[in-house]
């Protein structure tokens, strides 16, 4: 991360319910988080040990299992009690919080040397009184006077350093902000100077924490309900029934983290002994009512703001709790406006008051709580076929297949997490209810681009979180009646892979083995499979990912297959016919991929900053790249270029200075939903679709229209790619429908829409390939399938 005007040895703290997060910015610039125990996240929490006094962070947890009465999980959510009681002792909440900041001072001074200057983020809506606890709790930890910087400024700095988001004067950002243990939603605009609170609003009893308890309440009602032993779980009386709570929320609050990449999971309930499975259906069935909450308070703020729809420039996702990807959903749902989410979105605020402290030394002022929209002025739901794009492309942070959601106008009766109301007939129907609505609401908006090899193989995918392979070629001289598509016709289903993974399928790609065409899909499952593409067969699976597969890279190196794959964690290079040895495997960065390909000699991806070697991870170069919706690499005239749109106008970028070529675009008459590249009778084309149904191919190195402007009326379109097929220039246009064919020369689609998928059921993801010279697109969807479909 690149940081404006640096100060030496800075320190920026976000004291948070759950965690506190350090992160230091060096003299020379390097920027990194303090690690406490191997860890950037340190526990908030604090044990009173009687011969050394307080212990936070994992040590403090670990002995509060043994003696709860001595132990405070949480100090933020106990910043308004003047003394905490732990054990016989009363000691005072500034005490307690300067015990966790004096644990933060001692490790950044023995990785520093010495400390420099400090800040600490807080809530936006904290008064005087709680700012100054921090203060004293501060002073008294050794830090000195340290600046205060409202934990959304925070946030919206990291987001415009980090993503580049360009937010004009006037306009305006909404920071969401679900921690462990509070919520926040604040609106903030754009000045001249930097950035001003207009509405901020929030909830103090609603967070991660929350979540947990709704999840473990859920459980009681479900698993053995009749057992007496869930009263020493859900109300321990004694020391060692508190240890068996404590060890039973451990394991509720684990089993949710691993349901935000996982499609299910198993848990153990302590004391009852027994083993329980869990959905992320059943997780977003309970969470569902808690989310909706936030997502009212959002609307609020929006609207206390006094701001447009239209003048919001992005939504950020900021907090642990945030990483759900029910969140993401709803708020796509209801606001119509896609969130920007980053892969360790607990990191960001502590990030971003390094940037922010320049800025300003204590919270804005903010105006009262917002009240909720009346139903006439709430945002209407989004067009599947327009998502609101943000400046830069959505980071793969955020997987595809999550832009829709179930959303309730049920509410329940008592607030949820009081303990009585899920075992209530009106809160078993608001949760049958919910459950419906998670089951019909799902469906994917996935932005999938298509990109062609270079003569020389230098270019393979590209557009930012948008990737797709390039047209998998094979033998085109095979005898016409040797091949098995040889009758089929224009959207026939040839091959199908049934229920191929478990969840949504994220990616699909193509490629070959040996010169045997296969399907490399990658789904919610965190699996990446390989399939025979003229059988259905399965090949093999690489198996190295923990989490939902993010991106997903197919190419040719060498004269082998090569695929790119990463999670939220991890990144790994491997032979598409040896997925049991990768040839690289490490952490992965927190960055988005434009494009991956061949440089020169060497295999490299490309993010908004630099370049890196595929194999080593290693920075071997720099790009920089204009602010735009969408966004791909490619060579034209032999230059490598950034191609995007902004503003509903196309334009082309130099990768080595970020600025816009002399190459002037028509300006559109719509929003651009679909962007694509590809090639056609030898030239590089772009591709867009607008929210009025125009379809129109362009010449890249001539910026002009090429051929004649098509409509797409059959179907709300939200993926595109731009091929040749049959000597023609084509685009696939990918909707809530299934797919259609369009002719860009003349303008004309070609044939009727095929590959009908729609609802819980929907396209997630294409890709273009060959079968003994037959051409034949793949599709995943949303409930695992992996199908072929003939062209």
């Amino acid at each position: 991360m690149s940081l404006s005007s640096p100060r030496p040895a800075s320190i920026s703290i976000d004291f948070g319910t759950s965690h506190t997060v350090a992160t230091i910015r060096r003299a020379d610039g390097r920027v990194h988080q303090q690690l406490f125990d191997g860890s950037p996240q340190l526990p908030s929490a604090v044990y009173i040990d009687d011969e050394d006094g307080p212990v936070v962070g994992a040590d403090a947890v670990h002995s509060g299992r043994r003696k709860p009465e001595r132990f405070e999980p949480n100090p933020k959510r106990r910043i308004d009690d003047a003394q905490l009681l732990l054990g016989d002792t009363e000691i005072p909440v500034t005490s307690v919080v300067a015990a966790v900041l004096s644990r933060v001072a001692r490790e950044c001074e023995q990785t520093l040397g010495s400390l420099g200057p400090v800040t600490v983020t807080v809530p936006a809506a904290w008064g005087p009184t709680r700012r100054h606890v921090v203060i004293d709790a501060a002073a008294a930890a050794g830090l000195g006077a340290v600046d205060l910087v409202a934990e959304p400024v925070a946030a919206v700095s990291y987001f415009m350093e980090s993503l580049r988001v360009d937010v004009r004067p006037g306009n305006g950002v909404v920071v969401y902000d679900l921690g462990g243990g509070t919520f926040d939603a604040t609106v903030l605009r754009r000045s001249a100077s930097g950035f001003d609170v207009l509405a901020v609003d929030g909830a103090d009893d609603l967070g991660g924490l929350d979540f947990d308890q709704a999840l473990a309440e859920y459980l009681e009602m479900s698993v053995q309900p009749d057992d007496d032993r869930w009263q020493r779980l859900t109300n321990p009386a004694e020391p060692a029934a508190v240890r068996h709570r404590i060890a039973f929320m451990d394991e509720v609050r684990q089993a949710k983290e691993r349901l935000s990449r996982s499609a299910s999971t198993d848990l153990t309930i302590p004391l009852l002994d027994i083993d329980v499975h869990l959905t992320r259906g059943e997780l977003e069935l309970v969470c569902a009512p808690l989310v909706e909450r936030t997502i009212r308070i959002t609307q609020g703020v929006i609207r206390e703001s006094g701001l447009a729809k239209e003048q919001i420039s992005g939504i950020f996702l900021v907090g642990a709790a945030s990483r759900m990807p029910l969140v993401a959903t709803l708020l796509h749902r209801e606001l119509a406006i896609a969130p920007a989410a980053i892969e360790q979105p607990e990191l960001a605020v502590s990030e971003g008051g390094l940037v922010a402290q320049h800025t300003i030394s204590t919270p804005i002022s903010v105006p009262s709580p917002a009240l909720p929209p009346q139903t006439s002025q709430t945002m209407p739901l989004p067009s599947p076929s327009a998502p609101r794009p943000v400046s830069q492309p959505t980071p793969q942070s955020a997987p595809p297949g999550h832009s829709t959601s179930p959303h309730s106008q049920m509410r329940p009766a008592a607030p949820v997490g009081s303990g009585s109301w899920f075992k209530t007939r009106p809160g078993v129907t608001v949760l049958s209810a919910a459950a419906v609505m998670v089951i019909l609401s799902l469906a994917a908006l996935v932005l999938l681009q298509f990109l062609p090899d270079k003569e020389d193989g230098d270019l393979t995918t590209g557009g930012g979180a948008q990737t797709e392979d390039t047209l998998s070629t094979h033998d085109s001289s095979a005898d016409a009646s040797e091949d098995p598509l040889a009758d089929s016709a224009l959207g026939d289903l040839v091959v199908t892979m049934g229920q191929a993974h478990v969840g949504a399928v994220y990616h699909v790609r193509t490629g070959q083995i040996d010169g045997v065409p296969v399907a490399v899909t990658g789904g919610e499952d965190s699996l990446i499979r390989v399939w025979n593409l003229a059988t259905g067969e399965p090949i093999s699976t690489f198996q190295g990912h923990q989490d939902g597969i993010e991106h997903l890279s197919v190419f040719d190196y060498e004269g082998r297959s090569v695929v790119f794959s990463r999670d939220s964690s991890t990144e790994a290079v491997w032979y598409l016919e040896d997925p049991d040895n990768p040839v690289a495997f490490r952490e992965s960065g927190r960055n988005t991929i434009y494009w991956v390909g061949i440089r020169g000699s060497d295999p490299v991806y490309v993010t908004d900053h630099e370049v890196h070697h595929l194999l080593t991870g290693e920075v071997v170069g720099d790009v920089a790249l204009a602010a735009a919706d969408f966004s791909w690499l490619t060579y034209i005239d032999d230059t490598f270029t950034q191609v995007g749109t902004y503003q509903n106008r196309m334009f082309t970028a130099d990768t080595a200075t970020g600025d816009t070529t002399g190459r002037t675009f028509d300006q559109l008459d719509a929003e651009v939903i679909a962007f694509a590249l590809g090639g056609a009778h030898g030239k590089v084309l772009g591709l867009t679709v607008t929210g009025d149904g125009s379809v129109q191919a362009w010449d890249l190195s001539a910026a002009a229209p090429y051929g004649t402007a098509g409509h797409e009326s059959h179907q709300a379109v939200n993926a595109a790619q731009l091929f040749e097929l049959d000597g023609k220039a084509v685009a696939l246009l990918q909707g809530d429908k299934g797919l259609t064919l369009h002719d860009l020369d003349t303008g004309e689609p070609i044939g009727e829409t095929f590959a009908p998928h729609t609802g819980d059921a929907a396209l997630t993801s294409t890709a273009t390939g060959a079968i003994d010279g037959h051409s034949v697109v793949v599709t995943g969807t949303m409930a695992g399938e992996v199908q072929v479909w003939s062209l």
